[in-house]
């Protein structure tokens, strides 16, 4: 009941911000009591079933063709939402002041509206328990993102990333449908208590459900070889829109992952292998992409691609777990997924709105023309520095506690005594990227918000209103909180590992449960970084102050053409991954520049569609003949239908 009132909410909110628009003050207030009620409302019941409650499933349009319309939240629909929620309301009322200016030539109320629209859509996928109101909800969600994404038409880029992202989305709604037609079968029933009751495995119909489940959501999810539309749409579109793709919008794939999980019963060993070698993949090479980036926003977002690999990677563990049977495995590995879906979708939304801000005060992208920025928004570069700590993995802070649990599991695996042992490789791969995203992020802040300023663009910045700097430093505080206090969060997604893994909750062990030994180390760290703060501030007042110009290594005055570039900085390890990382190098005498591409969109998706288009263009000759050329293909077809049923007839 609370959560329809919540989504109830969110609409009316989005509504009174698109009607008022006239009166922009008056609908941006109903705006932020509507929504940021609706998301208060909604986040209580998912906290309480988290902690164990059990809330009832509420049935509708019991004589549906499909099936009744079935909607519940159980623990893992109660961590996606709790995501969605959080991330939602930071993302909504940021965009209020990051699109205040737009004002006069441009829908912003409506922009309002479909942001409200797209959350209500994500948190009714979560709850639905029947294909119908899924894939409803699933549309709703890919057309009000199409939209946002495209707000800014007038630019041919974002046309561009526009078309692909809605190419791509609806390619994989068709492959939903085909999906739950093929679990369905002739029951006709698509409720989700059906789909788990029926047995595919004894239909032969197993290998293509799971085939489907994994194609069709890691399209969504952006697992590679399917994120080339990932990077192009979170750049075009604005910063709140941006943030809310990345860190929500894409984790409906998870989502579906792993509730096909639950229906589906313990899935084969293959497709944990297939599941966890499509994380390790995607985590190494989204990072690596990353890395070759200068635009910010395609930045963060090939780093969208490397946390999905990350949730991979526990998730294949996860099937592993039970393939082989390892319940303890299991359930970290699917626990240790759904919190870094609730981390990722905290930390990169900060980032997105932190960079968000530069990018409003500046109006540049590219990391190289920056430099000093901290100088002059010491709020936001101290927020985008905890997010940066955060997405990295560092202690204490939310990243860390999520791929702390992955990394239990991979580890466990690795101790097992029959096929999981090389599952245990996998750790090596998430440690690797962690290292890689460590030196991406030392890159973007040092470039970005360190150093003299490269170009008077970084000499505009100012602190953003305070309407963009309150979620920035909200979304900050509650990774701070998570990473400093795991024993609050590592139940709760237990328990969602759980009832993935179709485990009891506390069978797996007590132990398991207690992430005491993991609070106890980030309280002690953090104690410890303060006391040292705190000695070298003592230490510093009491010595004298020395200045002194850096040197300028010869050269009479120091200029901003000194400083490292993004390029020089990457260029060794990018070295490394030659061969996959899509660089284009330009030497100079006196310069050296990378150009990034994608290699995927650039050397397999852009060539394929060049030659449908060249074969479209061969085959439209055929449309414009005569009446006789017309009725000679009617008699073709004809007589290839009477020698295919004679030949079919004499068969049998």
């Amino acid at each position: 009941m609370l959560v329809a009132v919540s989504l109830l909410l969110l609409v009316t909110g989005g509504v009174a911000a698109a009607g008022l628009a006239r009166r922009p003050t008056a609908g941006e207030m109903w705006f932020r009591l509507c929504f940021g009620a609706g998301c208060v409302i909604g986040a209580v019941p998912a906290v309480a079933v988290l902690a164990g409650a059990a809330v009832p499933d509420v049935r509708l349009a019991a004589a549906a063709p499909l099936g009744a319309w079935v909607f519940g939240l159980d623990a893992l629909s109660a961590v996606f939402l709790l995501a969605i929620l959080s991330a939602g309301a930071a993302c909504a009322f940021y965009g209020l002041a990051y699109l205040d200016r737009e004002r006069g030539h441009r829908a912003v109320g409506a922009a309002h509206l479909l942001l409200a629209l797209l959350v209500t859509a994500l948190a009714v996928a979560v709850i639905a328990r029947a294909a119908a109101p899924f894939l409803i909800a699933w549309e709703v969600m890919a057309v009000t993102a199409y939209l946002l994404v495209v707000l800014e038409h007038e630019r041919s880029e974002v046309r561009r990333a526009g078309l692909i992202y809605l190419a791509v989305t609806h390619a994989g709604t068709l492959l939903l449908f085909a999906l739950f037609a093929t679990w369905a079968g002739d029951a006709g029933d698509l409720s989700f208590a059906a789909l788990g009751r029926h047995p595919p495995f004894m239909a032969g119909r197993g290998a293509m459900i799971l085939v489907l489940a994994l194609v069709a959501f890691g399209l969504k999810a952006g697992v590679v070889p399917f994120h080339f539309w990932l990077p192009e749409a979170h750049a075009a579109a604005p910063a709140h829109v941006s943030a809310l793709m990345s860190g929500v919008v894409i984790k409906m794939g998870i989502y579906g992952l792993l509730r096909t999980v639950v229906l589906f019963g313990p899935p084969p060993p293959w497709w944990g292998w297939v599941v966890l070698v499509l994380g390790a993949c995607s985590g190494v090479l989204g990072v690596v992409w990353a890395l070759a980036q200068h635009d910010i926003k395609r930045l963060l977002a090939f780093h969208s691609v490397e946390n999905v690999g990350i949730i991979l990677l526990g998730i294949g563990a996860g099937a592993l777990g039970l393939a082989y049977g390892h319940p303890l495995i299991a359930v970290l590995g699917f626990a240790g997924a759904a919190l870094h879906t609730l981390n990722h979708a905290l930390f990169k939304s900060l980032l997105f709105l932190g960079a968000g801000s530069v990018i409003h005060a500046t109006g540049g992208r590219d990391i190289d023309l920056f430099g000093g920025v901290a100088r002059r928004m010491p709020t936001t570069a101290a927020a985008f520095l905890v997010g940066s700590a955060a997405i990295v993995g560092l202690p204490p802070l939310n990243g860390f506690v999520s791929e702390w649990v992955v990394f239990q599991a991979l580890l466990r695996g690795g101790s097992a005594r029959d096929a999981m042992q090389l599952a245990g490789l996998a750790a090596v791969a998430l440690a690797l990227i962690g290292a890689l995203a460590l030196a991406c992020f030392v890159k973007v802040v040092g470039v970005l918000y360190l150093g003299t300023p490269r170009d008077l663009v970084a000499t505009t910045a100012r602190e953003p209103a305070s309407g963009m700097i309150r979620p920035v430093v909200s979304l900050a505080v509650a990774c701070v909180a998570i990473g400093l206090l795991p024993i609050a969060v590592v139940p709760a997604a237990l328990r969602a590992g759980s009832l993935v893994a179709g485990v009891a909750p506390g069978v797996v062990g007590p132990e398991v449960a207690a992430a005491g030994p993991a609070t106890v180390f980030t309280l002690g760290l953090t104690a410890s970084l303060v006391v040292a703060w705190a000695a070298h501030a003592a230490l510093a007042r009491r010595q004298p102050r020395l200045e002194a110009a850096t040197w300028g290594c010869g050269y009479a005055t120091a200029t901003s053409r000194m400083a490292y570039t993004a390029s020089s900085f990457a260029a060794p390890l990018l070295g490394i991954f030659q061969s996959v990382a899509g660089v284009r190098t330009a030497r100079a005498g006196d310069a050296f520049a990378t150009h990034p591409t994608d290699p995927v969109l650039e050397r397999l998706i852009v060539p394929a569609w060049r030659g449908v288009r060249a074969a479209a263009t061969g085959l439209r000759p055929i449309q414009r003949g005569g009446l006789q050329l017309y009725l000679l293909y009617v008699v073709a077809a004809v007589v290839t239908v009477l020698l295919y049923l004679l030949a079919a007839g004499r068969a049998l």
